[in-house]
């Protein structure tokens, strides 16, 4: 009988024993679950900061394409106002308008203007003794000088240009200087001739 009471204590404390084992495997189970179950939240705490991050990002870019599309789309049209708005602001030098009809015109180019700022578009005119911008101004008249510094620049501006982010709406109308050699020998030749 002893011998089945011994091995009985030995069967509990064996059991004791994996169940001491079992228990701890399990916390041990329990603390990994956890440790995965953190790790978890902060994987997709980052996962959602990142989607925020990229949606906003791809909103920002949306946002700019949308600005600039509206923009390109509206080219034509101001292309038309800058012409008009160019063209026919000469109308208020003309004498024989006078009183209201000054106003309303002055209120139309004026309006008109704004319409150009609103699209990041603006009135210029060269001054005397610039250099032509190719790009912005269409030569009408060229000038001979004996001057070679002047050779190339603006002699007089005959009707305002329009640009818009560096290109332009509509052409400046200048006059330019051009360098002309035979000025040169001939002012030599005259001043000598004056000498004599």
């Amino acid at each position: 009988m002893e011998d089945k009471t011994e091995f009985k204590v030995e069967e509990v404390e064996q059991s004791a024993t994996a169940d001491l084992g079992v228990a701890e495997m399990f916390k041990q189970v329990l603390e990994e679950q956890q440790k995965i179950s953190r790790r978890l939240m902060q994987v997709l705490r980052e996962n959602v900061n990142f989607q925020n991050q990229v949606r906003g990002g791809m909103q920002d870019e949306l946002d700019i394409f949308r600005e600039q599309q509206r923009g390109e789309q509206f080219t034509p049209i101001l292309k038309a106002i800058a012409a008009v708005c160019v063209e026919y602001r000469s109308l208020l030098d003309d004498e024989n308008i006078i009183g209201r009809s000054r106003r309303k015109l002055q209120l139309l180019f004026d309006e008109l203007e704004d319409i150009l700022a609103d699209y990041d578009a603006e009135v210029f005119k060269s001054e005397k003794g610039e250099p032509r911008r190719a790009l912005l101004t269409k030569i009408i008249n060229t000038i001979p000088t004996a001057n070679v510094e002047l050779h190339n620049k603006v002699a007089r501006s005959r009707r305002a240009g329009v640009i818009r982010n560096g290109r332009p709406l509509y052409r400046e109308y200048v006059d330019v200087y051009v360098f002309d050699a035979a000025l040169v020998n001939k002012s030599k030749s005259e001043f000598a001739s004056n000498r004599d």
